[in-house]
């Protein structure tokens, strides 16, 4: 029987998107999800600025870059404030 990983309280992406805006370009851990689809699927969204429960925290769209890693413990979501785009 496979290994049970530890239950991890959820991430406070509130707090997270806040320190990243206060610290421009540094990346930072926002959690580690031991399913992959839903490293991907979190790393999207804070990326894209649309999925509803996180959306206020990491928009507008573009404001924030993404990578995820795998570790032993799932896969690991990092991000970085990059700025809001300007329109033209």
């Amino acid at each position: 029987m496979g290994r049970r990983l530890r239950r991890r309280p959820p991430a406070d992406h509130a707090q997270r998107a806040e320190w990243m805006r206060k610290h421009p370009f540094e990346w930072l851990e926002v959690s580690t999800y031991p399913a992959t689809y839903t490293a991907h699927s979190i790393a999207l969204a804070i990326k894209s600025g649309r999925q509803v429960s996180i959306a206020r925290f990491y928009g507008p769209a573009g404001a924030f870059e993404t990578r995820t890693t795998t570790t032993e413990d799932g896969t690991t979501v990092h991000a970085r404030f990059i700025g809001e785009a300007v329109n033209g």
